[in-house]
């Protein structure tokens, strides 16, 4: 579906964050989320890592443990979504897909994401009609807006492991437990929107020879710690993409804190990754978004803040 405006007269899209890896890019006519994220639970155990979450100092929410079925905050989602057109599944770890269901219902939209998302949205009963499974090289053409799906790779976590790294399969009905929701292959993905290609990324890592020769104008980078475990992460995938115009760090917060708690730590290792983007790449415009911050990007790759 199209959302009721008109385009952007001058170009521009406008880019917002919503912490984690969550974001929604307009040209005011088209509606990309990725990752749309809102809930923010707090678990309990470490089957995401080798420890268990970080709560916030007074964060007094109950922390879920893996076998239990968790609601999505919709009053959250309902405040900042009102349209989108097309949703796309970096993985369907619960911190990038649990909350996908009652959006794509709510707007219509296009979801797009592997065997595994797919197979969540048709657990809580997203149309079949919305859904677009993918396995990673496809690029589709869907007229105004193209998308091409980039194979990649989770992130490294504690000691370089991955967890949760199989599938979800056909025929689950929800509501799901958290530990339904396996990783099921991870995606990047290259967007083409008016005069714009936006390369996104879900989780801080890549693979080299499937970034290598794209030239997108703007890069949506994770880069929390666990891009330290990879050999020059920052460094490799700018070069890698031609030293995109505008480098985004995303994925950065700790995620399990509620929205308002201090997140001064995880900034400052944000901005670590900004001295990184420097040293490859000190043309570039960076910008470092906080929760629910709006920026645009025109054209010409000149960033506005809102």
């Amino acid at each position: 579906m199209s959302v009721d405006r008109d385009y952007f007269e001058d170009g521009r899209i406008e880019l917002t964050h919503y912490g984690s890896a969550a974001w929604k890019i307009t040209d005011g006519k088209h509606t990309v989320l990725l990752d749309p994220y809102f809930t923010r639970l707090r678990y309990s155990g470490n089957r995401f890592g080798m420890l268990p979450a970080n709560a916030a100092p007074g964060d007094e929410r109950p922390a879920y443990s893996f076998d239990e079925v968790v609601p999505s905050d919709t009053e959250t989602i309902d405040r900042h979504i009102q349209e989108a057109t097309h949703i796309l599944l970096s993985h369907a770890h619960f911190n990038h897909c649990m909350d996908m269901p009652h959006i794509a219902k709510k707007t219509g939209a296009h979801v797009v994401g592997s065997y595994s998302a797919t197979n969540i949205a048709r657990a809580y009963g997203v149309a079949e009609s919305q859904l677009v499974p993918v396995r990673g090289g496809e690029d589709y053409d869907f007229g105004e807006l193209s998308i091409r799906v980039i194979p990649s790779l989770h992130s490294a976590l504690c000691d370089k492991c991955y967890f949760d790294a199989g599938i979800v399969p056909e025929g689950l009905q929800g509501p799901l437990p958290l530990k339904a929701f396996s990783e099921g292959g991870t995606f990047g993905y290259l967007v083409r929107l008016r005069h714009h290609e936006i390369l996104m990324f879900g989780s801080m890592n890549y693979i080299e020879r499937e970034v290598q020769g794209l030239t997108p104008s703007i890069v949506l980078v994770p880069s929390a710690r666990p891009r330290l475990q990879i050999f020059r992460y920052t460094e490799r995938l700018l070069k890698a993409t031609g030293l995109p115009k505008v480098v985004v760090a995303t994925h950065w917060d700790v995620q399990t804190f509620p929205y308002g708690a201090d997140q001064s730590s995880a900034l400052a290792h944000a901005e670590i990754f900004q001295e990184e983007v420097r040293r490859v790449a000190p043309a570039a415009a960076q910008v470092l978004p906080r929760h629910f911050e709006t920026f645009s990007v025109l054209p010409d790759g000149q960033v506005v803040q809102a």
